[in-house]
């Protein structure tokens, strides 16, 4: 039976989720303030690369969660929202992999084209190893935790622009930094599902979890200290949201907290808007 939200709709806070527009929008934003801060050329077309590529691996995975069979528990809302609608899911992405393609081979830099095979690579056996059973190597078999290969990819396409032909080693520590907070908000929002309604979690993702308390706030006095730079200021300040929300956050909705632990990461717009 269909509760009262879902007859009256999502609410318009749920659907940039929903829509799998949240993830996109923090790696373009994250891109941008890496070039800003640190005086990197970024052409628009790897903007659009960027943000079309996340988008469609993002659609892509929800499409191949919805292709399991629907769980006894509840489900989240994005899980019961590709169910019902995958075949317009469908269209959707295939029209962002289209233009994404279109796009980056007329006008994205032929070294940046080059350099990202390899983490498409990485995501396309993230995705294969997740979501189809009878391969050599499944979910259930693999050694190495999900969350922390999901932020180093996320990490990877965010800082690829950078990267690819320019030589930058000293973005080593920006690109750590931002591994920290990718993987502190992948975590919260694996505890929460493994809770609600528990899935299996890597025995790893689970100390994390249990020790979010400790190493959470060991990255945030870290980025605080390294504050000289708005980079690492506000990775502080979106870790230190994050660890707020993970350990107060539990009165809340699964559904609101989700929401609110990706709109954390969103403090770059402060520092733009105030340059």
């Amino acid at each position: 039976m269909a509760s009262k939200s879902e007859e009256g709709g999502p609410p318009l806070w749920l659907w940039p989720n929903l829509l799998s527009l949240d993830a996109p929008l923090v790696a373009v934003l994250w891109q941008g303030f890496l070039a800003y801060r640190f005086s990197l050329p970024l052409q628009p077309a790897g903007r659009l690369v960027l943000g079309l590529t996340v988008w469609a691996i993002y659609l892509l995975d929800r499409l191949l969660d919805a292709r399991k069979p629907a769980s006894a528990r509840p489900e989240p809302a994005r899980h019961r929202y590709y169910r019902r609608h995958s075949t317009l899911m469908m269209a959707v992405w295939a029209a962002v992999v289209s233009s994404d393609a279109a796009i980056a081979i007329r006008w994205l830099r032929p070294e940046v084209l080059r350099d990202g095979l390899i983490p498409l690579a990485g995501v396309l056996a993230y995705l294969s190893i997740l979501h189809i059973s009878g391969l050599p190597i499944s979910a259930k078999s693999f050694r190495f935790p999900k969350e922390i290969a999901a932020a180093t990819l996320f990490t990877a396409g965010t800082f690829l622009t950078a990267w690819a032909g320019l030589g930058r080693p000293g973005l080593a520590w920006p690109a750590i930094a931002f591994f920290m907070l990718c993987l502190a908000n992948i975590v919260a929002i694996e505890a929460w599902e493994w809770r609600e309604p528990n899935p299996p979690l890597h025995p790893l993702t689970r100390w994390l979890a249990r020790t979010y308390l400790l190493w959470v706030p060991v990255a945030v006095i870290v980025c605080a200290l390294l504050g000289r730079n708005q980079w690492y200021t506000s990775i502080a300040i979106s870790a230190a949201a994050c660890a707020v929300l993970f350990w107060f956050g539990r009165r809340l909705p699964l559904e609101a907290r989700r929401v609110l632990v990706d709109g954390v990461l969103l403090t770059p717009i402060v520092f733009f808007a105030l340059r």
